[in-house]
């Protein structure tokens, strides 16, 4: 039975999941004489101070002189991946003889005598360090095993993507090869067509030598058939020659498709669908954790990821039809530099010309020259009749805040604005009309254009307090910070000062009845006068609701009478072309009575009443002002997402569906009339006759 020999307080030891051997000999206490020779020994725990060694074949007799303390150990400690083994003395703390029968076996506990502090470390550190093993292999599993579920999912993404991508080459491919074949075919119809074309040619000339032949020979019979045949085959020949035309035609317009599908295969389409329902489909230029930015033949959307239900690609109609749109953009804008060659061309021409045309009536010669002139109920620019063919334009996309100021215009990508006033222009608009000042930059992008601002500089309400010096003072300085800001612009037609009065539309409502017409109407003035101070070069405008009461406000002050009147009707309550014209007439009394021009600042249908009817209506609401007014502003460029409700979802809402084009500027029904008829409009004219 094992036995203790002697019994000492154990320290604290660190046990040891593996074992390093231990060299020892017994030496005399004072350790002059050597009393065995090296024998092996193998640890069992360890701390700072000493260690437990596990020995084989111990002499009972040293045993009793290590435990009597009148020996010790000479040692020779040799740690594991060490080149050098640790030299040390000891004593035996404690011994215990844990086999009797040979070979004997005792464990004893020793403490350091002399050893180093830092080898003394060295061994508890080494000892702690195969105690956190098990702990840190289980650590380095699950951190491998993370590591390899980890890179599984994304192999496994990135096996989805490229399948994705593999499909949507697929579909472009066969598109590709679709167009490519049509264009074979029309190559062997063009080189069969040119053949042909040679050999009518060829009979051409033939009878033509004949004829003359005939005729030299006076064979009149002769001649009357040749003549029959010759005429046959020069109407066979044009024939061809038209059939040619169109082949080539057809061939460059299958070029062009094939080269927009070229950029769509390169730039990798997607279909994004929304979650509120709608579908864009287009080229992901950025996508992060957050947003995904989706470039459209139109420009760039921002959408954030929780509008987003889904992302896939395309089918073969929607991918043609992404390249169908790119197209019509392009020869849009081919269309526009011929149509601005043309312009340009024309106006050498007048220049060049000697004698001047005499306008419909006597233009004053003191208005010639002098910049933005009010004259005779019109507006004139540098001596020519400005008529306004105007848009009322909101700075908005889906999913941001409407406006400049605190609004989402800065996430909105420079390629938008660019995109409308490009359109704009295309379709015959020659101003714009705001509801905020406008940055430089969209102000720079409109001068490209050629385009003129009617600007809102200043927004008194139905919120605003008539007694108040304060308020008034404030607006003041709003209006006119603005106004020296942009006086110099080009751009600028006229400043507006207020929108809607008497703001019938807003909860507080009509502030007439409260303070007084006067009280109201002098208020106003004052932001009047404070931008004539600043600026006499631009007539103030501003937009009123007629026949309501305190209609008239600002009639008295303002160089340019406005009103939001959606002749015809409004909404629901469409009247049609007697009514427009009723609204027409009154609006002309107005104009004769305070003798100043009046323009239309709001005029429109939304189709959310009714959408095939919007053109229809445009094109009413435009004839019906003929010659009689200087101009119309139709409401609105594109729909706005904000005005009823969530700006990220397209309400069931009447004002969010007013756009001649949708958000991501798509034509709606009135587009095309209003292209149609402010085209036939010469900015230098009255306005819309009859022809």
């Amino acid at each position: 039975m094992a036995q203790e020999i002697v019994g000492v307080e154990r320290r604290k030891y660190i046990r040891v999941n593996t074992v390093f051997p231990v060299e020892f000999q017994v030496l005399s206490l004072d350790g002059s004489q050597v009393l065995s020779e090296f024998s092996q020994s193998f640890t069992r725990d360890v701390n700072e101070g000493g260690m437990c060694l596990e020995v084989n074949n111990l002499k009972d007799e040293l045993a009793e002189k290590l435990s009597s303390k009148t020996a010790k150990l000479s040692l020779q400690i040799n740690m594991p991946f060490s080149a050098k083994p640790i030299s040390a003395t000891a004593q035996a703390v404690w011994i215990k003889k844990i086999k009797e029968e040979p070979p004997n076996k005792f464990l004893i506990g020793i403490s350091y005598e002399t050893i180093s502090d830092r080898e003394g470390k060295r061994i508890v550190n080494y000892a702690k360090a195969l105690q956190l093993r098990p702990k840190l292999i289980a650590v380095a599993i699950a951190i491998l095993a993370f590591a390899v579920m980890t890179t599984s999912v994304l192999v496994s993404k990135k096996e989805a993507l490229r399948k994705e991508a593999e499909k949507k080459l697929i579909l472009i491919q066969q598109e590709r090869q679709k167009l490519t074949q049509a264009l074979d075919n029309l190559q062997l119809n063009y080189s069969a067509l040119t053949s042909k074309l040679r050999t009518f040619e060829e009979e051409r000339q033939d009878l033509e030598k004949k004829l003359e032949l005939a005729k030299a020979e006076a064979r009149p019979e002769e001649v009357i058939k040749l003549e029959a045949e010759l005429a046959k085959a020069q109407a066979q020949l044009d024939g061809l020659n038209k059939e040619l035309a169109r082949v080539v035609t057809d061939k460059g317009k299958l070029e062009e498709q094939l080269k927009a599908l070229e950029e769509i295969k390169a730039a990798k389409p997607v279909k994004v669908t929304l979650a509120q329902g709608g579908v864009v489909v287009g080229k992901v230029v950025l996508e992060t954790t957050d947003v995904v930015r989706v470039e459209v033949p139109t420009g760039v959307i921002t959408l954030k990821r929780d509008q987003i239900s889904s992302m896939a690609t395309p089918t073969k109609e929607e991918i043609a039809e992404l390249a169908k749109q790119r197209m019509e953009l392009e020869a849009r804008a081919r269309e526009f530099k011929r149509r601005k060659a043309e312009e340009s061309a024309e106006e050498a021409k007048e220049v060049a010309k000697v004698e001047v045309k005499v306008p419909k009536f006597p233009l004053p010669a003191e208005i010639v020259g002098k910049g933005i002139v009010i004259k005779n109920k019109r507006i004139y620019i540098n001596g020519s009749l400005f008529f306004i063919k105007g848009i009322a334009y909101g700075i908005s996309m889906p999913g941001l805040p409407p406006g400049v100021e605190g609004g989402g215009f800065h996430k909105i990508p420079t390629s938008v604005f660019e995109n409308d006033f490009r359109m704009m222009k295309e379709t015959g608009i020659n101003t714009i009309r705001t509801y905020e000042p406008l940055p430089d930059s969209l102000l720079d992008l409109i001068e490209k254009y050629d385009l003129k601002v009617i600007e809102q500089v200043v927004y008194p309400s139905a919120y605003t307090d008539y007694a108040s010096k304060e308020q008034l003072t404030s607006l003041k300085r709003i209006a006119t910070e603005v106004v020296k800001k942009h006086k110099n612009r080009k751009c600028i037609l006229m400043w507006s000062i207020w929108n809607d009065a008497p703001f019938l539309y807003d909860e507080p409502g009509n502030p007439i009845p409260h303070y007084g017409f006067d009280a109201v109407n002098n208020f106003m003035k004052e932001i009047y006068l404070a931008i004539k101070e600043v600026d006499k070069s631009h007539p103030v405008t501003a937009a009123n609701i007629l026949n309501v009461e305190g209609y008239k406000l600002g009639f008295d002050f303002l160089d340019v009478v406005g009103c939001n009147a959606y002749i015809g009707g409004h909404g629901y309550g469409w009247k049609g072309e007697e009514d427009a014209l009723r609204s027409v007439k009154a609006m002309v009394e107005i104009s004769n009575k305070y003798n100043k021009p009046i323009f239309i600042t709001e005029t429109g249908y939304s189709t959310f009443v009714k959408k095939d009817s919007q053109d229809k209506a445009l094109e009413s609401q435009i004839k019906s002002i003929d010659e009689s007014i200087a101009g119309i502003v139709i409401f609105e460029w594109a729909d706005e997402w904000w005005k009823g409700g969530e700006p990220a979802v397209h309400n069931d809402h009447i004002e969010e569906h007013w756009g001649i084009v949708t958000w991501d500027r798509k034509p709606k029904p009135g587009l095309e009339v209003v292209s149609q008829l402010f085209n036939s409009i010469s900015t230098n004219s009255l306005g819309y006759a009859e022809k």
